[in-house]
């Protein structure tokens, strides 16, 4: 009597391997252990990778998870359908979370002061130089540093610059093939918020001053003063979609956001102007790189609404609220032509940041 024959599991029909995905928990385990069986089981992941991705292309939550056996996972949480998307164990306990940008985890080895940029969505990881004044850090703890690329490395063929706060008055940046951190010498009083717009990095200080910071081929850098003082104590700098630099300040005492455009001089006046209405625009304010969309842009995959609000604030309270053995840290949507707050989603361990998650 014949044996049967050994089964060619690499020639399962994609449809039914996509199938089989569907019923997987979408975990970074689960995915890289399903790819590494064969070829046509790899491609079968990069094509769910590709959808899941495609069918929500704006900001997922990053929020911590406990599980029963005392181990800490992250989940990639869609706050407007309450659901998990993708998530990954924890980094090793000494890597501290210090931002996201472009889709890619920007972390601190809190013991060689190694910068690792992490894409969870590939595990790609790019290993750069450590920061040589670590000492800055110590004061820090595990807050948030703001942390902005000025590309996608994986869409500029390595190319970017790194603009990290490395303390409240120092700002360093990397620029992909040198071999070590450049310090601006600017002196900034605590630093609020960096982006990154049309080949220039903007950085707000504490006392709403913004500058210019142009990194060129060489690495060298050139700093401008570009408006006067308008002190606020939280501000951020988000890019709309059609290029321009909006700074939204969050209300002192009260729910609320005021939302300015820059409007441009050539000397160091240029000013901010008030912006009544963001129109089919929605932001995502955060402790890292904030982000705008449009509500009703056409996404991968035939979409034509994202879900989202148009002319609204996502935000996350990054401080606990509640009673005192339970605290919960809720996600917002301010609606700016009412003035009204809605609760999307409360979490009981404080978010950690948005991530825009990019295609593979």
């Amino acid at each position: 009597m014949a044996l049967p024959s050994k089964p060619d599991w690499g020639a399962l029909n994609i449809d039914l391997l996509e199938s089989i995905l569907d019923y997987l928990l979408p975990t970074e385990e689960y995915l890289t252990t399903f790819s590494q069986v064969c070829i046509g089981w790899r491609y079968a992941v990069r094509e769910k990778l590709q959808h899941l991705l495609s069918i929500q292309r704006i900001s997922l939550l990053i929020l911590p998870r406990l599980y029963d056996n005392g181990k800490k996972r992250y989940c990639f949480y869609d706050v407007m359908k309450k659901k998990t998307l993708f998530s990954v164990q924890s980094w090793p306990r000494e890597w501290i979370y210090r931002g996201s940008s472009h889709g890619w985890l920007i972390l601190l080895d809190s013991d060689s002061y190694q910068v690792i940029l992490r894409k969870p969505f590939s595990r790609r990881e790019i290993r750069l130089p450590p920061i040589k004044e670590g000492e800055n850090y110590r004061h820090l703890g595990v807050r948030i540093s703001r942390c902005v690329l000025s590309v996608d490395p994986d869409s500029s063929k390595n190319e970017f610059v790194l603009m990290m706060k490395i303390s409240s008055f120092n700002i360093a940046f990397f620029k992909s093939g040198h071999k070590d951190w450049a310090y601006i010498e600017e002196q900034m009083c605590a630093v609020n918020d960096i982006v990154y717009i049309n080949g220039l990095f903007y950085v707000l200080d504490g006392f709403g001053v913004l500058y210019s910071c142009d990194v060129n081929s060489d690495g060298v850098w050139e700093v401008r003063k570009i408006t006067s003082p308008k002190f606020a104590p939280i501000s951020y700098l988000v890019e709309s979609p059609e290029g321009d630099l909006l700074r939204v300040i969050k209300q002192y005492g009260k729910p609320g956001f005021e939302i300015y455009k820059l409007v441009w001089s050539s000397s160091e006046n240029s000013r901010w102007e008030k912006v009544m209405s963001l129109g089919d625009v929605a932001l995502f304010l955060g402790d890292g790189h904030s982000v705008s969309v449009k509500a009703s842009s056409d996404f991968l995959g035939g979409q034509t609404d994202s879900g989202y609000q148009p002319n609204s604030i996502y935000y996350y309270e990054s401080k606990a609220s509640g009673v005192w053995t339970q605290s919960y840290y809720s996600t917002y949507v301010f609606n700016v032509s009412d003035g009204t707050w809605t609760s999307l989603h409360p979490h009981h361990l404080p978010p950690l940041d948005w991530i825009s998650p990019k295609p593979l």
